[in-house]
């Protein structure tokens, strides 16, 4: 369970952030054979590449299965990137990570480097409440790609995280937050992510010893826009 660090109404907290509970628990599946209980590896198939192969040599003989490998486990496998101009495609090892902005009518716009981003949920500095949204404007102008859940951990964060839930859904509203001393900043849950634009949603029931909440954080990384209309013909 992650750990975020966040301030609402001059009051801040350390509080929990997990996957939301699924609405069904589903039980277990296993697989089983009379020679016992079937799980999943990782092998190698025997298969070359050999794009210049031509029909004769594949009726001859089978240049195209490695033999000595079919079958052998694959351990501490890592992602390699392939130069498709050599023969054979051999590793490329100079190569540069690059992201792509396109427009709103999916024409591509710029590249720039990909920049190496490390986590600011749980920083000196707590995520900020910048401003508050109705629910229907959220919903309806951006993307949500993810959902996490804030959880409390002991009396005073549940009183911190229930009045907030509260607040949001008394006033109808989804509380936009950033990160970064003024919280001008998007949200990187971990290091290497994605930069996030974050909404907290919360409900509350009951009251008293039966008082519970649902905090919500969507995740948005894209913002619905409409194209801008064509100019009238001539």
């Amino acid at each position: 369970m992650f750990t975020i660090h966040l301030e609402n109404d001059g009051r801040s907290a350390r509080v929990g952030l997990s996957a939301p509970p699924a609405e069904k628990t589903l039980a277990p599946l296993e697989q089983v054979t009379s020679a016992g209980k079937l799980k999943r590896v990782q092998a190698l198939n025997g298969q070359n590449f050999l794009p210049t192969a031509n029909a004769a040599q594949l009726m001859e003989g089978d240049p195209e299965l490695d033999l000595q490998t079919a079958g052998r486990l694959m351990r501490d496998a890592t992602v390699v990137y392939l130069n498709p101009a050599g023969s054979p495609p051999a590793i490329a090892t100079d190569f540069k990570e690059v992201e792509v902005v396109y427009t709103i009518d999916g024409q591509e716009k710029e590249r720039r480097a990909r920049v190496f981003r490390t986590a600011n949920v749980d920083t000196t500095a707590p995520l900020k409440i910048v401003r508050r949204m109705p629910v229907s404007e959220c919903l309806t102008r951006f993307v949500f790609r993810g959902m996490q859940q804030l959880v409390h951990t002991d009396g005073l964060t549940f009183d911190f995280l229930h009045g907030l839930a509260r607040s949001l859904q008394e006033s109808k509203s989804m509380a936009l937050i950033g990160a970064g001393p003024k919280g001008a900043g998007p949200l990187v849950l971990r290091d290497g992510g994605t930069p996030f634009r974050a909404f907290l949603y919360g409900e509350v029931e009951g009251s008293g010893g039966q008082a519970r909440y649902r905090l919500l954080l969507l995740l948005s990384d894209q913002e619905l826009k409409r194209p801008a209309a064509p100019a009238p013909a001539p």
